[in-house]
């Protein structure tokens, strides 16, 4: 039997807490239908980087809220990569100013 990995994420809890239906989600989104974010939420798919940004607009959060767990694994493995300890200035983050 083949499972397929889901991907946890908060969508739901996010989109609830914002009062918001999957329909009204989905068009603000400009789909069609709300196939797609319900298969984001029950964590089948991941959305695209844009798609991404676009429910964190929505949803009033940063993106890594909506995918923490994926992000802390994430953060995770690239500081296991990194290997030595990193220099005080290494752990500060740049923002780039528009």
């Amino acid at each position: 039997m083949h499972t397929k990995t889901k991907h946890r994420n908060s969508l739901v809890h996010y989109r609830r807490r914002m009062g918001l239906t999957q329909e009204r989600v989905a068009q603000l989104l400009g789909y069609k239908s709300r196939n797609v974010l319900s298969r984001m939420e029950m964590g089948y798919s991941l959305p695209r980087l844009y798609t991404a940004l676009q429910l964190a607009a929505v949803y009033r959060v940063p993106v890594d809220f909506l995918f923490h767990e994926t992000y802390i694994a994430l953060r995770n493995e690239i500081r296991e990569r990194e290997g030595a300890r990193l220099a005080p200035h290494q752990g500060e983050l740049a923002f780039a100013s528009s």
